[in-house]
This record gives C-alpha cells, structure tokens and sequence, in this order.
C-alpha cells in the first residue's frame, strides 16, 4: 500500500471512518499478530492492537509526501517493532522479578505440600496472570497498585485476574 492510500486511510480513520480502520488493520495484522505471538499471546496482542490505534491517531500525515513510496507503511512497521522490542525487553524484565517473588512465595507457605500445590496453579499461568496473582493474593495489592505497577489499566488488571481464576478453577474443576 502507498503512501497516498494510507495518508488517506488515517485520515478518514481520524474522522471515525471504520472502513478505514479495516484496510488500515488487514494491511498491519498480521505484523501485529506475529509480535504478539512472539511476546506469548493475547495479552501482548491486546497491548500491540491499542498502540497501533494510537500510532494512527497521533502519525502527522503532513510529513510525508502523498506519493506511490511505501515509507508511511514502513514507518508504521517500524513504531510496531519498536514497541514489540519494549514489551519483550519489560517481559524479560517481569520475569526476572518473577523469578524472585516465587522464591519468596515458599517463605511464606508452611508445608511442601502448599508449595507444591501453589507452583502448580502458578504454572498454568502466563506470566503477567501469575504476576497479577502473585500481587493480589501473596502480597495483597489493590487493583489500582498492580495497574500502577504494570502500567496497565484496572479493567486490564481485572480482566487478566479473572481469566487466571477461570484457569486454576477449570483445571482443578472447581464450579465457579
């Protein structure tokens, strides 16, 4: 796709044009789709798919030329890579603090047993559901504390909260 169209696209999408919102996300889907998949799913997929919103909300078109050169689309490509390599680099970073928290999970637990039990159901997790639970439940933060922690939003927080209960509940077939 050139320049031109989507200089278009965006512009159309500024002025809440979902048809330009389609063209614009079929052409950069899959990219994002890959980055997501590379970071571990749909909690990344979820963060990539807002920053592309925004990338297109704030891109000044003025700055390129209306032309048949492809160097917007590259741009675009360029800002998902970008982001992709910071969430990898803070994932990286999540895990390692990870590492440390599950260590002192076991100095608070009193039996192997609650040990064993409490690495299981963390290990049916992604890492940002296990962190999540981690804060909640072990060191008992709010909802708003994780969303400062992770820079996430509450109904992020909530949300991925609520899936790892799911996930521990269905695993162990506990009705809700």
């Amino acid at each position: 796709m050139c320049n031109s169209c989507i200089i278009e696209l965006i512009e159309n999408f500024k002025k809440q044009d979902k048809a330009s919102f389609t063209a614009l996300n079929s052409e950069f889907e899959r990219l994002i789709y890959c980055y997501a998949a590379r970071l571990g799913g749909e909690d990344y997929l979820a963060e990539l798919q807002s920053f592309f919103i925004e990338t297109l909300y704030t891109i000044d078109t003025k700055r390129f030329k209306s032309d048949e050169t492809d160097t917007l689309k590259r741009y675009i490509a360029v800002a998902l890579r970008n982001k992709y390599i910071a969430l990898s680099a803070e994932k990286q970073e999540q895990e390692k603090t990870e590492l440390g928290m599950t260590d002192e999970i076991y100095t608070y637990t009193v039996s192997f047993d609650e040990r064993i039990m409490i690495k299981d159901m963390l290990g049916l997790l992604s890492s940002r559901q296990r962190q999540i639970i981690t804060y909640k439940y072990i060191y008992g933060y709010s909802d708003i504390e994780i969303s400062r922690f992770l820079n996430i939003s509450r109904q992020a927080v909530n949300r991925l909260k609520t899936r790892a209960i799911r996930t521990i509940r269905e695993h162990y077939g506990i009705e809700s």
